[in-house]
């Protein structure tokens, strides 16, 4: 329903001296709710349009002083004398402007060449018509009114207060038993996460929005309302029900318009209720399951969606009947508006709304609340369309929501702001404002960021893991953590019986081989198979030596000199350990290295041997001057560096890949730094690297982000 408001805003168009065209004859007055200061309104019904435009008293008194082919001051003077008091020219501009844009003449001003005008710059394209629509389109599907009157005895039987009272019974009953049972139906939930638990939640939402539907339907014409359509809309070309409950409007009585807005709800709730009942009652199997669709689709969409005041769903006009503000969110939103601009820039226009002081807070608090509510719905719709579409579409798409509801109502603002900077009075608090914002364009353009941080870890410059090569006992262990060893001392003996085994069986054949060798001239048959005894010979030999190898292995030593720095806590004589088992660490000394993981945006603002500091994440540890040694050529494939994962607690973000294992969400590059001087620390510290690199400003590394995710997405 549109209205018109009591007090025009600034700079109202002016209406010319040409006269005034006729009303049409077809347009019906009635009389509306009262308003939210309890004064009568007045609706005109639109049947053209199926709307309903809501007057105040100054809007009444125009339109019934309009006389076709009079000026608009002969018209000001006669809704002067019917009101009782002078009515001013903006008001009479504004309601004349009103009627003629919203086709309430028989013909605009200007003639039919007007209306052909305006006509022709409303024509657009199949293209245009679904680029500026594709958020709500409704198709209607069924003309109910005749099936509603002859079925509403049986659903006012279904609503009356005996059938109340069960349900709330029913409601309270299924859910203190599944209180008792709630981890059984919180892991059903869990359960039905599946295409097939997909497939049943969408069948049960749409029986549930069904039946949510025909409430409103039955609410309405049981109020006397009539319910001319009923069909499919496509809300972000996701198909929702919808009823046409456009004739409440004219409902004086604001609590029958408030059963209509929600009785979807109730009826919601009323089937989630005995669902929820049916559930905790019935045995496994089919019946159970639908039973639990139907509970957590109630439950879910009438409580977190259908109750939601900041969307224009059954919230939204319960809160609009509950306050009597009609058009709430218009109203809203012009209201903050002018609270804005009068709190930045003092720019003294008049309040758009007569209220008192807590119902404007009240709706101003409702419109900020709003604008922040679509900021983040918005852009996860943007989201949404770029995922569930093609790339290049779903890129344009995704340009297009952000564009059009996030950018182009903040320009608009800007836009206002600066033609008006002329009318800002500059007082303290204008003058903070303006300085405020001087420092913050600033502070996003200066290039001001001298630094490059990134994750990083400290090590030992060499380290090597300790392993066995092959299941098998520990009958020597010659260290301990904390101990230094040189490079080639053995810090464990390990042996592998079924090794043992295999060098025996080895040798012995090996010396069976020998011997028929040995006697080839004095055996014919020895002679005859002379060469495959020397193959033979020589495959044993080379056997025997990788299983020597394969012994010697199992001596641990020392690759290098070092310190012991871990040893498994349970390693003792005669254990057994297995194929792989990581058994310790050994380090080198006094040699420490730090390797970190540098995003790609921040890869070209880094210069060729850049100094810095290691922070360590433990406070306790002092941090250490480094320098840049090296980076990687290429990007990583995946986080070798477990410490600096974020499933470790590392500061960079990964998702787990059944074949790669940790891969970055980013592209990352590997660097190598060097501490230049300070105590070295032992062990494996994670902290952070900040290295001097080039300047830049926060608004360049946006647009850089931005302009990089563009180009990776749209696949040029």
């Amino acid at each position: 329903m549109t209205g018109i408001p009591f007090l025009p805003g600034p700079g109202a168009a002016a209406i010319g001296p040409q006269p005034l065209p006729p009303l049409r004859e077809d347009l019906r007055l009635v009389a509306g709710a009262p308003s939210s200061t309890g004064e009568p309104t007045w609706l005109i019904y639109d049947p053209l349009g199926h709307r309903y435009h809501e007057l105040t008293d100054t809007g009444l008194a125009v339109l019934k002083a309009w006389r076709p082919g009079e000026t608009a001051e002969a018209l000001q003077a006669a809704a002067s004398a019917a009101l009782g008091q002078p009515v001013s020219r903006e008001d009479v501009n504004l309601v004349v402007k009103f009627a003629d844009e919203t086709g309430l003449v028989v013909e605009p001003n200007g003639g039919w060449q007007a209306l052909a005008r305006r006509l022709e710059r409303g024509r657009q394209g199949w293209a245009g018509w679904l680029l500026h629509n594709y958020l709500f389109i409704r198709i209607p599907l069924l003309q109910p009114q005749s099936f509603l009157e002859s079925t509403l005895p049986a659903a006012r039987r279904l609503a009356g207060p005996t059938a109340l009272w069960v349900v709330a019974v029913a409601g309270l009953l299924g859910l203190y038993l599944v209180s008792r049972e709630w981890d059984a139906f919180s892991s059903t939930f869990l359960h039905f996460l599946s295409p097939e638990g997909m497939a049943g939640y969408l069948l049960a939402l749409l029986v549930v929005k069904v039946l949510h539907e025909l409430g409103h339907a039955y609410t309405a014409v049981h109020h006397g309302a009539r319910v001319p359509t009923m069909g499919v809309a496509l809300m972000v070309l996701m198909p929702v029900l919808y009823t046409d409950t456009t004739d409440s409007w004219r409902l004086r009585d604001r609590r029958a318009r408030l059963a209509i807005d929600g009785a979807g709800i109730a009826v919601e709730l009323a089937v989630a209720a005995f669902a929820t009942l049916a559930w905790a009652l019935l045995p496994e199997g089919t019946l159970r399951s639908a039973a639990f669709f139907m509970a957590t689709a109630g439950w879910t969409v009438s409580l977190a969606v259908n109750l939601n005041p900041f969307m224009r769903f059954d919230g939204y006009y319960i809160a609009c009947d509950l306050t009597g503000i009609s058009n709430l969110q218009p109203r809203a939103f012009a209201l903050s508006r002018w609270a804005l601009r009068e709190t930045l820039f003092g720019l003294g226009d008049p309040c758009p709304e007569i209220w008192d002081r807590r119902t404007r807070q009240l709706v101003v608090a409702y419109g900020f609340a709003v604008w922040l509510y679509r900021l983040v719905l918005f852009t996860g719709i943007a989201v949404m369309v770029y995922a569930v579409t093609f790339k290049v579409l779903g890129l344009l798409l995704f340009v297009v929501e952000i564009g059009w509801f996030v950018v182009k109502p903040v320009w608009t603002e800007l836009v206002f702001w600066w033609r008006n900077r002329g009318r800002v009075r500059l007082t303290t608090r204008s003058a903070c404002v303006l300085g405020g914002l001087l420092v913050l364009a600033v502070a996003l353009v200066a290039p001001i960021s001298r630094h490059v941080e990134f994750a990083a870890v400290i090590e030992p410059a060499r380290s090597e893991h300790l392993t066995a090569h092959a299941p098998a006992r520990i009958v020597a262990l010659a260290v301990r953590p904390g101990d230094r060893v040189e490079a080639g001392q053995v810090l464990a003996r390990l042996e592998a019986p079924l090794l043992e085994q295999e060098v025996a069986r080895a040798r012995a054949h090996l010396a069976l081989v020998e011997l028929k060798w040995a006697r080839r001239a004095a055996d014919a048959a020895d002679r005859q198979s002379s060469q495959i005894l020397d193959r033979e010979r020589h495959a044993l030999r080379e056997k025997l030596g990788g299983l020597d190898r394969q012994r010697q292995d199992l001596v641990l030593a020392a690759p290098f000199g070092g310190i012991v720095a871990t040893l498994a806590s349970d390693l003792h004589e005669n254990r057994w350990v297995g194929r792989g088992e990581d058994l310790g660490t050994l380090v080198s000394e006094g040699q420490v290295q730090v390797r970190g993981l540098l995003p790609e945006a921040a890869l070209s603002r880094l210069k060729a041997g850049a100094a810095g500091r290691f922070t360590p994440d433990d406070l306790l540890t002092p941090s250490l001057p480094v320098q840049l040694a090296s980076i990687s050529e290429a990007a990583v494939a995946a986080v070798e560096i477990p410490y600096l994962a974020s499933t470790h607690g590392g500061g960079v973000a990964v998702r787990e890949d059944k074949s790669l294992g940790a891969v970055p969400v980013e592209a990352h590059y590997t660097l190598l730094l060097q501490p230049t001087s300070g105590p070295v620390p032992h062990g494996v510290l994670r902290g952070t690297v900040t290295l001097e690199g080039r300047a830049d400003s926060f608004l360049g590394r946006v647009l850089r982000r931005a302009i990089a995710v563009l180009v990776r997405e749209s696949g040029v």
